[in-house]
């Protein structure tokens, strides 16, 4: 945190925030393994504990805090490129992986699935910092907030099928098939999220609870992340449904609440969501030396050219595709460019990862060679890409004068 504040006073936008927390847990992780500490089971993060626990605030927080006047104006262009574009960079990683033999088939899938969530933090870090076109910044963030979601429910179909057929060969069947939990998936999480967020608003209004800020809070609180558990209990998406609360709530319920609750929520919503985050790239960094690695370099090196592949095969269609339809404010070939280089891998990529269970007589070594090639991924794209976008957008023109502080 302190790091992270030292990078803000000093006003350095070509290194991402992010690379201070990696960079702590690299060099904590490094003095661990140096001192020759056996301490590693008890900071170890297991899959439940991301998904109930660090998962949940960061996409509500996505949605809730979202400018939602931009967000809405532009959602036909957002939900193209977060739901068919990730589909399709997933199929361009995950099929690529297996044709070239890196991969068995269903593995290929799930690692195409969890390597397209993208996590642009360290790029929004530098639009927010200078004044950047609001058209690219909300189709950035938008994108990357929606697309977390369904490549982690994409990745948890591909799972459900990994389960029963774990030496499944390819097969188109099985892929429709996949698309079509998906899709239902995808729908029914969505409006249980928004059913519990429009009842939430109703509660809110009718019961005059905003005479009690703490019960008031409490209550939010708990009604914000009871969607994630219903949707989870009900067999559907608890990341699609949180992501719909928190957007619904954000437009429907924030307007009930009191005035003191409204920034009380606001305010504690980012700050969870900001120490998961970092609990989450600390981690990352940690993994460096404190984790088993199976690294092979040659699919490091053809991973990161699926993964820009399949991100051109995403953006620069469906920009030609949204373009025909959006009246004004079209989507210029810079834009493009940005949003196309704006696709890092981060936090969610890499513990997605870290849940895949081994499985089979090979699964385990599957699984090692899968987390080091996104842990790889993830800290190249922070630091290359992320270094590289306050040059880029020199490059492109992109940047425009620093408004005043008002």
């Amino acid at each position: 945190i302190l790091l992270t504040y030292g990078f803000l006073v000093f006003e350095c936008h070509y290194i991402p925030e992010s690379v201070c927390t990696i960079s702590v847990g690299v060099l904590l992780g490094l003095v661990l393994k140096i001192s020759n500490s056996h301490i590693s089971e008890w900071y170890r993060l297991e899959p439940n504990t991301f998904f109930l626990f660090l998962l949940p605030p960061i996409i509500f927080e996505s949605g809730y805090n979202l400018n939602k006047g931009n967000f809405f104006s532009n959602l036909g262009s957002i939900s193209l490129f977060a739901v068919v574009g990730t589909i399709i960079s997933s199929l361009v990683v995950g099929l690529g992986c297996w044709l070239l033999g890196f991969l068995p088939f269903l593995d290929a899938l799930i690692f195409g699935a969890l390597i397209s969530a993208v996590d642009p933090v360290a790029t929004l870090a530098i639009f927010e910092s200078i004044d950047v076109d609001p058209t690219v910044h909300m189709l950035v963030f938008g994108e990357s907030v929606v697309n977390d979601a369904v490549a982690v429910v994409l990745m948890r179909t591909l799972m459900e099928f990994h389960h029963v057929h774990p030496h499944h060969v390819g097969s188109f069947s099985l892929v429709l098939k996949s698309l079509g939990i998906f899709f239902s998936n995808f729908i029914g999480s969505a409006l249980l999220g928004l059913l519990i967020a429009l009842l939430s608003a109703l509660i809110h209004k009718h019961l005059r609870i905003r005479k009690y800020p703490s019960l008031e809070f409490t209550l939010m609180c708990l009604l914000c992340y009871f969607p994630y558990v219903l949707a989870d209990v009900l067999g559907l998406s608890g990341i699609m449904a949180i992501l719909f609360a928190g957007i619904a709530n954000s437009h429907y319920t924030f307007f009930n609440l009191s005035a003191s609750t409204q920034i009380t929520t606001q305010q504690t919503f980012r700050m969870f969501a900001n120490i998961c985050e970092t609990l989450v790239f600390a981690y990352l960094g940690l993994a460096v030396f404190q984790f088993e690695h199976d690294f092979d370099g040659l699919f490091l090196v053809v991973a990161v050219f699926l993964c820009l592949i399949g991100r051109a095969c995403n953006i620069f269609p469906l920009s030609g595709i949204a373009n025909r339809y959006r009246t004004q404010l079209k989507i210029s070939m810079s834009h493009q460019i940005i949003m196309w280089f704006s696709g890092l891998r981060g936090a969610i990529a890499f513990s997605l990862a870290l849940s895949i269970p081994g499985s089979g007589s090979n699964g385990g070594e599957i699984h090692a060679k899968i987390f080091t090639t996104t842990l790889c991924i993830v800290i190249f794209s922070i630091v290359v890409f992320g270094c590289g976008t306050l040059p880029l957008l020199h490059v492109l023109g992109s940047v425009a004068p620093v408004r005043p502080a008002v």
